[in-house]
């Protein structure tokens, strides 16, 4: 079903050829290893091929990672199986993304160099993703919220980081998508690991729930007409820096409070851009100022156990 599902996804020309019978290819469970790249005539792999071969993290800008023949056909024509990422897959959940790849190759080129100069150097050592896949455009259809609507400048996937370079903007924001990058991977590694100091952080967004009072908070929905449950049309009041953006949302009348990893993942990149900007921004919200210090503290020791590459 996993192979049907790639399939379904669709086929586009292959980025990386991977010969399944090449041992340097293969992990150490003898599967084929699709992370590994090899050197390219291709500039763009070529430049791919070095910044593995430098950082050990892979860059791709087609979904479509391998094509490896699985013999022929009864007329004696090569069938092929087509490795494919499937950035909308994961073990428990399906998510509706539509990611239109890049184009313009000095828009790729800029890209990976982007993801060289200013995000591989900020990861933590031992804390990177499968991939990154540079796109255009990362577009949300859940029927949730509006069709088209261009939601995210990053997706962390499964098995690869979408990283959004939308092709019509004349320039990219890189100190801002840099941060971005770096806080959903800092965030996911944080909500796999640090349980314990995370129930302190998430202890301060609570209130009351369809009249039961101290009730988390999360990805619970508020609304001005619901008197069973807290309201404010200022979500920071509640701790939060942000609503679900993969739900409903009317300004000042109904929101959705964010998921754990969205919260989590906003006071990341609010502690990578540093305490002036927050305070500035959210001083007078004691929720927000007490969860910034419990997040800075558990990215401040993680830096130091771990250290940046």
């Amino acid at each position: 079903m996993k192979i049907l599902h790639y399939l379904l996804l669709g086929v586009a020309l292959c980025f990386v050829a991977c010969n399944g019978d090449d041992d340097k290819n293969l992990s150490p469970t003898g599967e084929t290893n699709w992370f590994a790249l090899e050197d390219s005539d291709d500039e763009l792999g070529h430049l791919a091929y070095e910044i593995y071969k430098e950082t050990g993290v892979t860059i791709f800008y087609n979904d479509t990672i391998a094509k490896v023949q699985r013999g022929v056909n009864p007329a004696g024509e090569p069938m092929y199986r087509y490795e494919v990422l499937g950035v909308n897959y994961d073990v428990t959940t399906h998510y509706e993304y539509l990611y239109p790849l890049l184009t313009d190759r000095d828009r790729i080129k800029k890209g990976m160099e982007f993801l060289r100069d200013e995000v591989i150097p900020g990861l933590l050592n031992g804390v990177s993703p499968c991939s990154f896949l540079l796109v255009d455009s990362l577009i949300n259809t859940n029927s949730q919220v509006p069709k088209n609507t261009r939601l995210r400048d990053v997706f962390k996937a499964r098995r690869t980081t979408c990283v959004a370079l939308y092709e019509e903007e004349e320039t990219i924001d890189e100190k801002s998508l840099s941060v971005a990058v770096l806080a959903g991977e800092y965030a996911a590694y944080i909500f796999r690991t640090t349980p314990d100091k995370l129930a302190v952080f998430y202890s301060f967004s609570v209130g009351k729930v369809n009249n039961k009072m101290d009730m988390p908070l999360y990805n619970q929905q508020l609304s001005r007409l619901d008197s069973k449950s807290e309201w404010d049309p200022d979500w920071r009041t509640f701790g939060f820096l942000s609503y679900n953006i993969d739900r409903t949302y009317t300004k000042d009348y109904r929101y959705y409070c964010p998921t754990q990893i969205q919260d989590i993942t906003d006071y990341v990149k609010a502690v990578l851009l540093g305490d002036k900007a927050f305070e500035e921004e959210n001083g007078e919200f004691k929720r927000c100022m007490e969860k910034y210090k419990v997040m800075k503290s558990i990215v401040a020791e993680l830096q130091e156990t771990l250290g940046k590459r």
